[in-house]
């Protein structure tokens, strides 16, 4: 499996160093309090890309840890900062005429939202349950969809697909995320 994706992406020069072991995986889902969704653990165990926009999950230097750390914490953070400007959803009911309302309501809706986990650059797939689940793409509180599942995502990142040729239908709600998009 990722085959095709391995080679596309060392057709546009990534480098790779081997894939994460069983024991590697257990020690990083550990020191970030994570879990990968099962196609990211396929891909990272099959290779490790380490070029510039990926990250070295096999790094625990302090610095490199704290890092990955943050950028976990990101987008939560980014919205629990900018919840006012959140477009309510319509998935929510009826909005609060009171404004610090709707803020605390986003919040409250946040700390229900998956963890994301960094993929490539600010691009990133939601830790839940699903094994094949979309990538978005975050960049404050602009959040938009960039692949059906990790292989679609890299022929839209690294390939000649076009986000603009995503099967909206095909992808699979994130919950939270989903709905602020």
């Amino acid at each position: 499996m990722f085959k095709k994706s391995l080679d596309l992406l060392e057709s546009k020069g990534i480098k790779f160093e081997n894939g994460l072991t069983a024991d590697e995986m257990f020690q990083i889902e550990r020191i970030y309090d994570i879990k990968f969704p099962k196609s990211l653990k396929e891909f990272l165990t099959a290779a490790l890309p380490i070029s510039k926009g990926f990250y070295n999950w096999r790094d625990t230097s302090e610095e490199n840890v704290n890092f990955i750390k943050q950028l976990i914490e990101r987008p939560k953070m980014n919205i629990k900062n900018m919840a006012e400007y959140v477009c309510w959803s319509d998935e929510w009911g009826e909005e609060p005429s009171d404004k610090n309302i709707t803020i605390e309501k986003v919040i409250e809706k946040l700390n229900w939202a998956p963890k994301l986990i960094p993929i490539y650059a600010h691009r990133y797939m939601p830790m839940n349950s699903d094994n094949n689940p979309p990538i978005i793409s975050v960049h404050n509180i602009d959040i938009i969809y960039y692949g059906e599942n990790l292989e679609d995502y890299f022929n839209i990142e690294f390939g000649n697909k076009t986000q603009n040729d995503l099967n909206y239908q095909n992808i699979k709600s994130i919950q939270f995320w989903s709905d602020i998009m």
